[in-house]
């Protein structure tokens, strides 16, 4: 009983402190001033007319990159490059701003783009999976029928890694060490909210699925994680970096849909947006992170995470490393569910 009262008591010190470091996190060291050119780069950022993604997409044309900015409405996506572009000097930047559309909750979509990407690049050096959904009412679901926060924050960015993989490497073959790279947006909740090993299988089959907003949410977050570890070990030695990280408590849209007293408690703890892209822009860019890097987590506002909670470490083990396998059986699962867009408008 005593070891069991010192396990919990260890738990919670570690709970505490995960939240502490991402509540108050030191000033970032990897800022614009920190990116060099970007010219003859190109990347796509998912979600990009929004949020922490319109501040990554507006801070690499501005160093030169090719961005293409992907979303659902076209409209919003063209709004938002003409407003980059105003903001900018884009008659004298060598900068390029492009539009991609996606429905990241419906997967017939995303051959389309997909295609529509490899019609005019033959190279892609980093994939920002920063597009996604927050706290949305339970049971809704994506248009193939998943939980519509695994839907579109896993499936979706799964299926879009996947038929981008052949570009991804061929551009590592000839693009700078460890400079290609496919990040995955999660979230510091997945310290607080995600159940033991970060989701559960059960609750991803139809009726099934959880009838709390939060928890699904943490559920599709910690999936992302466990994606990014399970791409780690397909690609690491193709020379791609893949990695996931927690932008930071941001003030987003995502967070309207929460409990007025949920929003007035956690006003005070959210930063701009464009903090949460020096963490995506760490991550992507950052010379500190390299291949033997590949399946870590990073925190706000650019560092790995000192204390990840060890019931998930123990998911992206496989079962011969003393792991449960958990991670390696999610990715089997969403091969299964996105099989039949594989191939689609090749």
């Amino acid at each position: 009983m005593d070891s069991d009262k010192c396990h919990t008591s260890d738990s919670s010190i570690s709970l505490i402190w995960s939240f502490l470091t991402q509540a108050f996190p030191p000033s970032p060291q990897f800022t614009e001033s920190d990116i060099p050119s970007q010219v003859g780069k190109v990347f796509i950022v998912t979600g990009g007319n929004s949020g922490i993604g319109y501040e990554v997409v507006k801070i690499l044309y501005a160093k030169g990159g090719t961005v293409y900015m992907a979303g659902r409405n076209a409209d919003k996506i063209n709004a938002a490059i003409q407003a980059i572009k105003s903001a900018h000097d884009h008659t004298a930047s060598p900068g390029h701003i492009k539009s991609l559309v996606l429905d990241l909750g419906d997967l017939s979509t995303i051959p389309t783009c997909v295609a529509d990407f490899l019609a005019q690049e033959s190279r892609l050096d980093i994939l920002w999976n920063n597009g996604g959904i927050a706290h949305v009412p339970a049971g809704t679901v994506s248009t193939q029928g998943h939980e519509a926060h695994v839907g579109t924050n896993c499936l979706g960015p799964f299926l879009l890694t996947k038929l981008l993989l052949p570009i991804l490497t061929r551009t590592a073959k000839s693009a700078p060490k460890d400079s290609v790279r496919v990040l995955w947006v999660s979230s510091g909740v997945i310290d607080i909210m995600a159940p033991p090993g970060g989701l559960l299988l059960d609750e991803l089959a139809p009726g099934h699925h959880s009838q709390v907003p939060a928890h699904n949410y943490s559920v599709s977050k910690a999936g992302d994680w466990l994606l990014a570890s399970e791409l780690d070990k397909r690609v690491r030695e193709l020379g791609i970096v893949s990695v996931a990280l927690s932008p930071g408590s941001l003030k987003n849209k995502g967070f309207d849909r929460l409990p007025w007293y949920q929003r007035w408690l956690m006003k005070p703890l959210l930063h701009e947006p464009v903090m949460g892209a020096y963490t995506e822009l760490w991550a992507g860019l950052s010379r500190e992170v390299t291949g033997a890097d590949g399946g870590r987590y990073a925190l706000p506002w650019g560092r790995w995470h000192p204390s990840p909670k060890k019931d998930i470490l123990e998911s992206l083990e496989a079962k011969t490393e003393g792991g449960t396998g958990l991670a390696a059986e999610f990715w089997q699962w969403c091969e299964e569910q996105s099989k039949d867009y594989v191939g689609v408008g090749s």
